[in-house]
């Protein structure tokens, strides 16, 4: 795998952490909501950002194969036929 590959994979795996930080960690901090709006807002942007840049370095069928395996629909049912 070329550095510009890895690259791309590591910034397109590091686009979804903001999400959860938005979803999991900014709500429970003490601060205004002013400043929470402000936090998520970068954080969302910054993850708009390292993913489109993954798109550009992977390629638009890398990411969309990816992005099928994090689907979380996808997972359950793996999830569910694991079980079975």
């Amino acid at each position: 795998m070329k550095n510009v590959q890895k690259l791309g994979l590591f910034l397109f795996i590091v686009s979804f952490l903001p999400w959860l930080a938005i979803l999991f960690i900014v709500p429970f901090l003490p601060l205004s909501l002013a400043e929470k709006t402000t936090i998520d807002i970068v954080l969302a942007v910054g993850a708009e950002i390292c993913f489109w840049i993954s798109v550009v370095l992977l390629g638009k069928e890398v990411v969309t194969k990816y992005r099928r395996y994090l689907n979380p629909r996808y997972l359950w049912k793996k999830i569910r036929n694991f079980h079975r």
